[in-house]
């Protein structure tokens, strides 16, 4: 049975690591904080509830993860696989971090910087038609062969979230 994919919209929660194994692998990790949240009724928001993702992009990915830039606070959405979820007992209670080995990475530009940002999807994502990271880029290339590999398709574009 093939683990679960997931897209994740949200935001960076702390620096990424980019690191390279004694095997000579190259490895970024990511943690992503998404939830959900309403208006409380005083112009703020409530927060409802918070997921610790934790991903892992190997090789040619860690290589794509890290010509982005992603920094702590960016909003991006990831996609990838779950492969484990683990439980913490801890001081603030009980929390669950649940693992993804990534394969897609959008980091949205913020506000004052409108020219950074960009996205890469692996070449399966896009021939399932997940490919959220690569629909404006269709549309610019027409008719242009592509990887599924893109650069800062669509970069004004506000985040799905």
């Amino acid at each position: 049975m093939a683990d679960a994919t997931v897209n994740i919209p949200g935001v960076i929660a702390s620096d990424p690591r980019f690191n390279t194994t004694n095997s000579g692998k190259r490895v970024a990790n990511i943690r992503v904080l998404a939830g959900r949240s309403k208006p409380d009724g005083n112009g703020g928001w409530e927060q409802l509830s918070t997921t610790a993702y934790d991903v892992t992009y190997w090789a040619e990915h860690a290589d794509l993860a890290s010509a982005l830039n992603p920094e702590r606070g960016s909003k991006v959405t990831v996609t990838g696989n779950i492969t484990g979820v683990e439980k913490y007992d801890g001081q603030n209670g009980e929390s669950l971090s649940i693992k993804v080995n990534g394969d897609g990475l959008r980091v949205y530009p913020k506000k004052d910087q409108q020219q950074s940002g960009g996205n890469f999807n692996s070449g399966q994502q896009a021939q399932q038609g997940g490919n959220w990271g690569n629909q404006q880029q269709s549309q610019q290339t027409q008719g242009q062969q592509s990887s599924g590999w893109g650069q800062n398709p669509g970069a004004a574009d506000e985040p799905p979230f």
